[in-house]
């Protein structure tokens, strides 16, 4: 039985380390679109940044889609993290008085990351959900 539970979680490990290594360090372009439900014809005009992943950060994709799931949010920490091939979810809390829950699914290889992130923020004292498509790419190396 020791064994059964020892490989399932060198399996876990071996999963998530395999995961990691396929992304590729560089400079990467972020983009994000976001709608509001509340406000269907409430369509800002897609976001776009570059960032530079070390090779740190691409060992944990967490590192990076905390703050580009939360713009301008601090305090924010990770309330689950899950690794299923080269899929990444997530749920997310930001403190402060927006009070923001984010939860998202993100699929990536070594160049390109695409995903959905859905945030509910208190506005007004109101609950605001906003949903967000991300795109990335590797654009070269930093």
């Amino acid at each position: 039985m020791r064994l059964k539970i020892f490989a399932i979680v060198l399996l876990s490990a071996l999963a998530r380390s395999s995961f990691a290594a396929d992304i590729q360090p560089g400079l990467w372009e972020l983009t994000m679109e976001t709608r509001v439900a509340a406000s269907p014809d409430f369509a800002p005009a897609p976001t776009s940044i570059n960032q530079c992943l070390t090779a740190q950060d691409a060992q944990d994709p967490s590192r990076v889609l905390g703050g580009v799931a939360n713009p301008g949010a601090s305090d924010c920490t990770y309330t689950e993290k899950n690794f299923s091939g080269s899929t990444f979810r997530f749920k997310m809390q930001c403190a402060g008085s927006l009070g923001i829950q984010t939860r998202g699914e993100i699929t990536y290889s070594a160049t390109s990351m695409q995903g959905d992130i859905v945030s509910t923020a208190s506005v007004l004292g109101q609950a605001t959900e906003l949903k967000s498509k991300i795109t990335a790419r590797r654009l070269k190396d930093c």
